[in-house]
């Protein structure tokens, strides 16, 4: 007796091994009945069945995936993906209202699982019922987390329906959603699409006091600058510089950005600078030479004819109104008559200003220059010169460093 009830408490421990091993080596028809005549309350094995008769097309029985969809959902009606296939399956068997039931218990049961949300999206578009497509697909956005399923979310949404709805519609009302597709519009240049999110996010955030990610605002920076926008965006870009704890961030008494070229990680971006080359013409951020700090901006020339303007910032000034402009340089065998010079350009490409130019070996040198702006100025660009030698002079060979550039208005 000892012997026999031992092995019915081994074979209570087995049989759902042994169910599930009978159908792994053999997944057909009659090795799927064996195993369930083995544990007839194996749900795996028995969904396993209802697919192979509803999605095979050698074992195709919807009756019999029916009956066994049935089963499962009897064992556990909570499970939400059977509920999805069994949708599919009276959609195959032409029962609209079933199918639709099974859809709703589905959502309801797993109102945050986004793969199974847009299973049913997908499905609902297949029988283009737009209104539940849309309503699931919205779930399916609320719920997602991983970028590239809220992208084809995104992607799905702006197919359905315009711009302005899909803000409405799709998009839920929170800091990290605004994010999300705020940045999603900007990765393909959607600029003019993307600043309305911004302006809500901004709204959002006065209200609630939630941070928004300084990398979108410097994004939004940009586009406001490419926009025309430049009050808003010098305003943006003012707060996030600030807010990040960057150091050299623009201030009331001085406007330039990143003028002693400490801070390597806004380069390129905003009110900051845009450092270019040209032929014959390296520039870049030297950290092991600085008039103060640890960094200085650098200029190599090697036999170079270029008429060299491709470091520039953009400042904003008030208008009339006198500022000086002031900078550091120092030059090792800047050969020819040219040397260096920091400009003040306004929109039209006017040259306001232009310190003394600087060549030859020389240490760190302090070059300044004052100019007045227009009723119409709002932005000028400071921009660092070197001019081309002549034709009849050799190209222009050696270095040139450039620190501690800053802006003040003096009336």
């Amino acid at each position: 007796m000892m012997l026999l009830s031992f092995l019915f408490v081994s074979w209570a421990a087995l049989r759902p091994w042994v169910a599930q091993r009978t159908l792994s080596r053999n997944p057909i028809d009659e090795a799927a009945r064996r195993a369930l005549a083995l544990d007839p309350g194996n749900n795996r094995v028995q969904a396993r069945l209802a697919a192979l008769y509803h999605y095979s097309l050698l074992l195709r029985d919807y009756h019999a995936a029916l009956a066994a969809y049935h089963a499962i959902l009897r064992n556990n009606p909570l499970d939400s993906v059977s509920w999805v296939h069994l949708g599919k399956l009276y959609e195959s068997l032409g029962q609209a209202p079933e199918t639709d039931r099974a859809f709703h218990l589905a959502t309801q049961l797993s109102p945050s699982n986004a793969a199974l949300l847009w299973e049913i999206a997908v499905a609902y578009l297949d029988r283009q019922q737009a209104p539940q497509a849309v309503d699931t697909l919205a779930r399916f956005l609320s719920a997602a987390d991983n970028p590239s399923d809220l992208a084809k979310g995104y992607d799905l949404a702006r197919r359905l329906l315009t711009p302005e709805e899909v803000l409405n519609t799709f998009i839920p009302p929170a800091m990290p959603h605004y994010t999300s597709y705020a940045n999603y519009l900007l990765d393909r240049n959607l600029g003019d699409q993307a600043l309305p999110v911004w302006n809500r996010l901004a709204d959002l955030a006065a209200r609630t006091g939630e941070p928004i990610d300084p990398h979108l605002q410097l994004r939004v920076v940009d586009l406001l600058i490419r926009a025309g926008q430049l009050g808003p965006a010098h305003q943006l870009w003012t707060a996030v510089t600030q807010q990040m704890g960057l150091n050299n961030a623009p201030t009331q008494s001085n406007p330039i950005s990143n003028g002693s070229f400490e801070r390597e990680t806004t380069i390129g971006r905003g009110f900051d600078w845009r450092i270019g080359g040209a032929p014959g013409v390296t520039a870049a951020i030297d950290p092991f030479m600085a008039y103060t700090g640890r960094r200085a901006l650098r200029l190599s020339f090697t036999k170079s004819r270029a008429d060299f303007f491709n470091v520039s910032q953009p400042v904003a000034v008030e208008p009339y109104s006198t500022y000086a402009v002031q900078a550091h340089i120092r030059t090792d065998s800047l050969n020819g008559p040219a040397g260096i010079a920091v400009e003040v350009v306004d929109t039209h490409g006017t040259v306001l200003a232009r310190t003394d130019t600087i060549g030859g070996t020389r240490d760190w040198t302090s070059v300044a220059a004052q100019f007045h702006t227009s009723s119409a100025a709002g932005t000028i660009t400071i921009r660092i010169h070197s001019d081309p030698p002549p034709p009849y002079l050799p190209p222009v060979s050696g270095s040139a460093w450039i620190d501690n550039v800053s802006l003040k208005k003096t009336e």
